[in-house]
């Protein structure tokens, strides 16, 4: 039994995806988003065995940051510390199962510094081999997807996008890297939802305006998570 469910995958234009997840238990999610940080059966896809050191002593020191301050096992709510994790990890997950592209680790399991990172929460690689960036938002009392589209822009011109690509390209294939150097690319807004039907939730963010500048990208996705 999962802790959450897909209630909502449409398509908003011919590039624009639009998905919605229902977390149904809440104690069980935390748990299932805790569980799936932890799995490091992705270190098998290297060969090298420093590489594996390596990723395995970023990862490690993430999770135990994690376990120790973040998501305990006794959780069995939401707290604004867990809520960006569950929105990250739920729309990681959601776009792995759903439209069955690339699974790479969230961020930070993958960058050096182990907590905080800045940049980019989450990566994946289309159908298309075209490289996708996600950003996470979660406010307490509002649907963040504005925060999210917003962050996306500053990222996209300060050139996170660029800055990051070098902790997880050995993830991408060789053809996702040629077309980023094109400025083939994608982005993913991950962000919580509160209590309003999809339909107006998708009007609202066809209005926003930082949603209207990321449009012009090769793919975008909007994931919203209900919490």
């Amino acid at each position: 039994m999962r802790g959450y469910k897909i209630i909502d995958n449409k398509k908003i234009d011919a590039h624009i995806t639009f998905i919605r997840i229902n977390p149904t238990d809440i104690k069980l999610t935390l748990k299932e988003v805790f569980k799936s940080l932890s799995d490091l059966s992705w270190l098998s896809k290297f060969d090298g065995t420093y590489i594996i050191e390596s990723f395995n002593e970023r990862a490690k020191n993430t999770i135990e940051f994690i376990a120790e301050n973040i998501i305990k096992s006794s959780d069995d709510s939401v707290t604004s510390s867990s809520g960006e994790y569950i929105v990250s990890e739920l729309a990681r997950k959601s776009i792995v199962t759903e439209l069955k592209y690339l699974d790479i680790p969230l961020a930070e399991l993958i960058k050096k510094q182990k907590i905080g990172n800045p940049g980019f929460d989450f990566y994946s690689e289309n159908s298309a081999n075209i490289i996708l960036f996600g950003e996470a938002k979660y406010l307490t009392d509002k649907n963040a997807y504005g925060k999210a589209f917003e962050q996306i822009i500053k990222f996209e011109k300060n050139k996170n996008d660029i800055e990051d690509l070098i902790d997880f390209d050995r993830f991408c294939s060789n053809d996702s890297l040629k077309k980023f150097q094109k400025s083939e690319k994608g982005f993913i807004a991950a962000f919580s939802s509160k209590k309003i039907p999809t339909d107006q939730l998708i009007k609202n963010i066809s209005k926003n305006a930082h949603f209207i500048q990321i449009k012009k990208f090769s793919e975008v996705i909007c994931i919203a998570v209900d919490i």
